[in-house]
């Protein structure tokens, strides 16, 4: 998502910027993020990371009237722009965006009518773009993209099924039918008033939307009091000593939570004003029973108060602290990621060193109850999840360490909500709310996952090596979970200081020297992974027989501690405790198809997933082997083959050997 100041321009003082949005440049098989810009005549991109300028990515322009061939979407929202010179690929949700407003532009160009719908005017400029909800009621929301403009405001539910169902939510009004327009309440809703009707829009822009409106509508651009300081409620509170009430009020904003005693004695025996930093708040929950409490936990100190309504409340302010932490995550810019100060208090305590790459990262709420919340970073690395609460060791909290091969994804029913991470760990159900960030949550299961096998690389074999070496599938080299190379088909040599990666460019031109990196080499059996440090970048040696070995380079990185293994099973596992009787499959004479034998066996259903599932049984199957299963899916039985494309071996304290089916012909 992305907010563009009316007034923002470029180095080319003349341009305007019709869109712009966050998104990433395929150089070669290098990746690149950055910033895509598009102004009525020039598309242009500038890298966002210093790391990205030292391998050589630059700023560059694109003429708009030099552009022949747009071509968009598919699994990686790919845009990819062709002149006469040169071909371009981005690649992210922000270069749809501006693809969007791009074919706008190039129908007024060249005057012709296009495949795609228009949906700008000439000169409309994109204010303010990204994710946000739409209230269809107080409790109901459906997800969405919004889009304003100069103006205009657009409001798209969702994709595919969703779409569909909630066709009547889409919105696409002029800015001058509005009536009124103002936030609402601690959630922060956007009221929109028009001539028929009315909406609430939620989310990160909310904020940012008002104050574009409004500075459109009545022509007054100060922006007066901070965002983060505005005041939002005050509330009528008690704080509470044991069994003294202090009365006062509580004020509340984006920023801060401020208590004032407003008793004469409660200020003649000292009891002081104080200030909560919402960032700080570490715990909030509702307890008692009759005369119910709000607790407010910050560090090691737990302020109490009685309010009405306590359990409203308690919602309310976890719903501010989710959308402060989104503002200040989409704010962060560069520099230091934001997880590290609380990754550094915990690290002694949960064994943690630089080694140890964090590929997913995300401020969340961790659900313990109807009326407890405490707040934390939600981490995930190649090996476990972790949830850290903020403050560190200092709050007393527990963290949650979850390693990869016992964790499994849980379904929370068709209204869970849609940043919500539901999970179990040793069979004991958790619930993470992370703050709203465009993909996060398919980000986070997308990397959760086991290895099959994991090898100490001084012990691996030479079937293994030879494995990561030569040929390969692809090859992703990834810097803190962002892919920094992504090509196929590619190549990887042996090399006496490490594993040695065939990259295109000059030496020096990849990834910086001591980089800590994560490398996959997909194989067809699955996929190889493993951490390791750029040591050296060096020429092709001299007796490569390749074509253009000058216009290509090796990527050395030190020899890892372990590689880890991940069989060709993607999908999702759902542990199961099911009874089945299941028949065997023969394959005909002519080879062409497989029959029932007739011969029925009894077997343990362990997993199930998209893809396959993992039986225990008596019977024994010889890889390649096939089989029916009758399955209870929803409100029936399925008869579902599978192909046995593994075995275990005889586990002393069950009877019979697992086996690993695979689907193939679903």
């Amino acid at each position: 998502m992305s907010e563009v100041p009316p007034d923002q321009s470029t180095s080319r003082s003349a341009d305007v910027v019709l869109s712009a949005d966050d998104c990433l440049l395929y150089r070669g098989a290098l990746a690149h993020p950055g910033r895509l810009s598009l102004t009525d005549n020039l598309l242009m991109f500038s890298p966002r990371n210093a790391l990205d300028r030292l391998v050589g990515a630059l700023d560059f322009v694109i003429p708009v009237d030099q552009i022949i061939e747009i071509a968009a979407g598919g699994v990686g929202h790919n845009l990819d722009i062709a002149t006469d010179e040169q071909n371009f690929r981005f690649s992210g949700r922000g270069a749809m965006r501006v693809h969007a407003r791009l074919v706008a532009l190039m129908v007024e160009f060249e005057g012709v009518e296009s495949d795609e719908p228009v949906l700008f005017e000439p000169g409309e400029r994109v204010l303010v773009q990204g994710q946000g909800d739409l209230y269809m009621n107080e409790l109901m929301a459906v997800r969405g993209e919004i889009t304003m403009t100069d103006r205009r405001f657009r409001f798209m539910p969702g994709v595919g099924l969703e779409r569909l169902l909630w066709s009547a939510a889409q919105l696409d009004v002029r800015l001058d039918e509005l009536l009124k327009w103002e936030i609402q309440g601690i959630r922060r809703l956007l009221l929109i008033v028009m001539a028929e009707n009315e909406v609430r829009i939620g989310g990160a822009l909310a904020h940012d939307l008002f104050e574009q409106i409004n500075a459109l509508r009545t022509g007054n651009t100060h922006r007066g009091t901070s965002a983060d300081d505005a005041v939002l409620e005050t509330w009528k509170a008690s704080l509470r000593h044991g069994l003294i009430a202090h009365p006062g009020k509580l004020t509340i904003s984006p920023s801060v939570l401020s208590f004032q005693p407003t008793g004469l004695l409660d200020a003649i025996v000292g009891v002081k004003n104080f200030s909560i930093p919402t960032v700080e708040i570490t715990t909030i929950c509702v307890r008692g029973w009759s005369d119910k409490r709000l607790h407010i936990k910050v560090g090691h100190q737990t302020h109490v108060l009685s309010v009405t309504e306590p359990e409203k409340k308690a919602d309310e302010l976890v719903d501010l602290i989710r959308s402060r932490y989104a503002r200040l995550n989409r704010d962060a810019g560069l520099g230091r990621p934001r997880y590290l100060d609380c990754l550094d208090w915990w690290a002694k305590q949960i064994q943690y060193d630089d080694s140890e790459q964090i590929v997913v990262s995300g401020l969340a709420v961790e659900i313990l109850s109807r009326t407890e919340m405490r707040f934390g970073w939600l981490l995930l690395s190649r090996s476990r999840m972790m949830f850290l609460p903020i403050g560190g060791p200092a709050t007393r909290e527990d963290p949650l360490l979850f390693s990869l091969d016992g964790l499994y994804r849980l379904d929370g029913g068709p209204r869970t909500p849609m940043d919500q991470v539901y999970l179990s760990f040793n069979e004991k159900p958790h619930r993470f709310l992370l703050a709203p960030s465009e993909g996060l949550v398919d980000e986070f299961w997308d990397q959760c996952r086991a290895p099959s096998r994991v090898l100490p690389w001084n012990a691996m074999s030479p079937k293994a090596l030879s494995r990561i070496t030569g040929e390969a599938r692809f090859l992703r080299i990834s810097v803190h979970g962002d892919n920094v190379v992504d090509m196929a088909p590619a190549v990887t040599v042996p090399h006496t200081e490490g594993v040695a990666m065939m990259l295109p460019g000059e030496p020096g031109t990849s990834i910086p020297l001591e980089t800590w990196v994560t490398v996959e080499i997909g194989q067809a059996e699955g996929i190889y992974q493993f951490d390791s440090q750029v040591v050296r970048s060096a020429p092709l040696p001299i007796e490569t027989n390749l074509p253009n070995p000058d216009q290509l380079h090796l990527l050395i990185t030190a020899f890892p501690t372990e590689l880890r293994i991940y069989n060709k099973r993607d999908s999702y596992r759902i542990p199961t405790h099911m009874h089945l009787r299941a028949h065997s499959l023969t394959e005909t004479a002519d080879g062409g198809s497989w029959m029932a034998t007739g011969d029925a066996f009894e077997c343990d259903l362990l997993d199930l997933s998209i893809g396959g599932c993992l039986l225990r049984s008596l019977n024994h199957f010889e890889s390649g082997q096939r089989v029916t299963l009758n399955l209870p899916l929803m409100d029936q039985w399925v008869e579902i083959r599978a192909t046995c494309v593994r075995s275990g071996e005889p586990d002393p304290d069950h009877p019979g050997r697992w086996y690993g089916m695979e689907f193939r012909e679903l």
